[in-house]
């Protein structure tokens, strides 16, 4: 007898497989699967992300130099039937402060250049992506949200656009060409430069209850105005 006999011997009559074992490997095989495409899916994520900033891409952002607001799939938003603003308590550092807020959102970050609000519980960024279970808070991402700001030093002027009343002054509403996303309200300051509120139109706000979140809306000493 050779080794293969040997083999064979110890081997004994080859068993035919079963439901049970034929459903475990099927099993596996999906679960792999699942996490290849997975893998995938977050390997390229970052490209979806920039690319769906470009596509957002507000005429000015106001953001510091360098920071570019990420983007995608649109968040869960509160719509203007449900509009009602809240006293705010949280803490106020940096270079903005807010009096209200609406009912069911958040602030998710405030820097010396930007406040920013977004729902609570926002259905995530990439939310076609198998990992994206978890609630959108990054602050960089404007999508579904309220972002505040002082208008860019590289953007000179106000649009034409809706005058809106905000609080005892006037503000300007702009839906600019090429925004398919959303509008800015610029409003007036003291020392000249506009402050800035970018609303993503899939939120529901009208005009008026943008106007009335702004009234709320405070610039400290220590903002600092963004490029591009």
């Amino acid at each position: 007898m050779n080794l293969r006999d040997q083999l064979a011997d110890l081997a004994g009559e080859p068993a035919e497989p079963t439901t049970v074992q034929a459903d475990a490997d099927l099993a596996r095989g999906r679960a792999a699967l699942r996490r290849r495409r997975g893998l995938r899916g977050a390997a390229g994520s970052a490209l979806v992300v920039a690319v769906a900033a470009a596509a957002f891409a507000f005429t000015t952002t106001g953001t510091p130099t360098g920071s570019v607001p990420t983007a995608g799939g649109a968040p869960t938003a509160t719509t203007a039937d449900s509009f009602r603003l809240v006293a705010y308590t949280g803490e106020q550092p940096a270079g903005f402060s807010v009096d209200k807020v609406p009912a069911g959102w958040e602030v998710q970050g405030i820097t010396e250049y930007s406040l920013v609000l977004g729902p609570i519980g926002a259905q995530p960024r990439n939310s076609a992506d198998p990992q994206g279970d978890v609630a959108d808070t990054d602050p960089d991402s404007f999508v579904g949200k309220v972002a505040v700001m002082l208008q860019s030093v590289d953007e000179k002027g106000t649009p034409e656009g809706e005058t809106v009343k905000v609080g005892d002054q006037k503000g300007i509403l702009v839906k600019k060409e090429g925004d398919e996303d959303g509008r800015t309200l610029y409003v007036p300051q003291q020392n000249g430069v506009n402050l800035q509120i970018q609303v993503w139109d899939g939120i529901g706000w009208s005009a008026d209850e943008i106007a009335q979140f702004a009234a709320g809306i405070h610039v400290n000493p220590n903002a600092k105005q963004g490029r591009g």
